[in-house]
């Protein structure tokens, strides 16, 4: 509509903030009930896996507050546009009931990390070998680190240093555990859009929309809040 006014654009019509989203959800709308429950925030308790088995952030880099928006980013990097987060036994009672409920979202449930593969090959796990794999790195790092480091004591509260001991190509910086207690848990996610990052030029001022055809405010059109481009940024 503002376009069809004249208004200029501006900011990053490229980027949007982010956060991990189900991807069992709808594609183009929320849901005004449960609103934001659809996020999955849990990853600094397990790893992420993309469809080819492979991690590709460090989950524990810092407290999803600082990270949930760059790593929903990541995931749309990601061939296909999904990825899976896993879990054991160990932290699903960690998982906020919020996000993670039977009722919230569809998780995939095995008693053997080879029956969760196959599971989530029917979810679009492409590389099932891979991943199993990739667990079993995962593992044999963090066990390792553990041995050589006991007074370390696993604290979702903090930042406690629980890691793989830099032997993975891609770390996890904290909460580090071995991922090997049935039940395992895991969900597909993928990128939620909060808003987007482009939108309209308009004078500091007054608000006033900017017109893409002279540079000077359109008479009687203002506009303040996310739709302005540059208020957010990459």
């Amino acid at each position: 509509m503002a376009q069809r006014a004249g208004a200029a654009f501006q900011g990053d019509w490229g980027g949007c903030h982010s956060t991990c989203w189900d991807a069992n959800t709808s594609m183009d709308v929320g849901d005004r009930v449960l609103s934001n429950q659809f996020t999955k925030s849990g990853y600094p308790l397990g790893i992420m896996v993309n469809t080819d088995g492979d991690r590709f952030v460090d989950e524990g880099e810092d407290f999803r507050n600082y990270t949930y928006a760059k790593f929903g980013r990541e995931i749309l990097k990601q061939r296909g546009g999904y990825a899976f987060q896993v879990f054991d036994a160990k932290v699903t009672p960690w998982l906020r009931k919020e996000e993670y409920a039977d009722d919230v979202v569809d998780k995939v449930v095995a008693q053997t990390v080879e029956e969760l593969a196959e599971k989530l090959s029917y979810q679009g796990l492409e590389n099932p070998g891979r991943f199993l794999e990739t667990l079993r790195d995962f593992n044999k790092a963090v066990s390792s680190f553990a041995d050589l480091h006991p007074e370390k004591i696993w604290d979702p509260a903090v930042k406690d240093g629980l890691s793989d001991g830099s032997s993975l190509e891609l770390p996890k910086s904290n909460w580090a555990q071995t991922i090997e207690q049935p039940p395992f848990v895991a969900a597909k996610i993928a990128t939620g859009i909060t808003f987007t990052f482009g939108g309209l030029s308009v004078d500091p001022n007054t608000a006033g929309v900017i017109s893409l055809e002279n540079g000077k405010p359109i008479t009687g059109l203002f506009a303040t809040g996310e739709i302005i481009g540059g208020l957010f940024y990459s």
